[in-house]
């Protein structure tokens, strides 16, 4: 607590601080304090940041305790929601609805309780809050989706592990994850990943034509219960290109349940820029 209060004084654009002992960890690390630093932009902090950091603390050191400055893993969560409102009740339209929602799930009340080390994306929160978020929403139909981006390293053979560090849903003839597009050496096609719900990561592309076609039924494993992705553990997979910039591919999955819980560790972010919100006009009131 020492150590987080320090760095928040030191480092005021800190948005969260996370900070263990070495001795928590799975190989105990004796001498050491961790420090996870989640900035107010950004996923991580620069080595200059860090350094600058470390040095204001030196002062303030324990004996020969050294600090060490990790990055933070975060959890996205993004909302797909289907918002019903009665047009007889606003003068708003679709987007003037939309935009109430993005207002109320971006407040501190909302996005606020939850973008934190150890945080909790409550379901029934959530839907209550874009309930109340327009006088005229009469009902929405929302579910949470997980996402961990991964920075692929580009022309280089490698193994890849994702850990959403919670179960994930399996769903009949529904794939539970998915990834943005991405090129892998020796073919120019855009490639996918989904699961296959038995515990399999298979490629995919789309033809000319439009039609999915099936690539590699190999490419890694998932493991629904501790929500562990492995790729490249077989055979190492190079990635030549993303779709997104910076090396980047997004990865969404369906979790175990309707809450999505962090570990302490985790920095959970509720992403609503990236959250699919649709607002429709409510057909099943009863006319007055």
């Amino acid at each position: 607590d020492d150590y987080r209060n320090l760095i928040q004084n030191v480092y005021p654009a800190a948005q969260d601080v996370y900070v263990y002992g070495g001795q928590e960890l799975d190989i105990p690390q004796y001498g050491r304090v961790y420090v996870s630093i989640k900035p107010n932009t950004g996923e991580a902090l620069s080595n200059v940041a860090k350094t600058a950091i470390i040095e204001s603390l030196n002062d303030y050191r324990v004996a020969s305790l050294e600090v060490v400055i990790t990055d933070p893993e975060v959890l996205y969560i993004e909302i797909d929601t289907t918002v019903f409102y009665d047009d007889k009740r606003t003068i708003k339209d679709n987007a003037g609805i939309i935009s109430a929602v993005e207002s109320t799930l971006d407040s501190r009340a909302v996005s606020g309780a939850i973008d934190k080390f150890g945080g909790a994306a409550r379901f029934s929160r959530i839907v209550a809050s874009i309930d109340a978020a327009e006088t005229s929403i009469t009902r929405n139909i929302s579910k949470l989706v997980m996402r961990k981006d991964m920075i692929a390293v580009l022309d280089t053979p490698a193994s890849y592990e994702i850990c959403f560090e919670q179960g994930l849903a399996k769903i009949p003839n529904t794939p539970s994850v998915g990834s943005t597009g991405f090129t892998i050496a020796g073919d120019t096609k855009t490639y996918y990943f989904e699961d296959d719900g038995l515990g399999n990561l298979i490629t995919y592309y789309f033809s000319d034509a439009g039609v999915k076609i099936l690539g590699d039924l190999s490419f890694g494993t998932i493991d629904y219960e501790i929500g562990e992705l492995k790729i490249g553990y077989s055979t190492p997979v190079t990635f030549t290109s993303t779709v997104l910039p910076s090396a980047m591919i997004q990865i969404r999955a369906n979790p175990l349940g309707q809450d999505v819980v962090a570990k302490k560790s985790v920095y959970l972010d509720l992403d609503v820029d990236n959250s699919k919100i649709s607002a429709v006009v409510d057909r099943n009131l009863l006319s007055s």
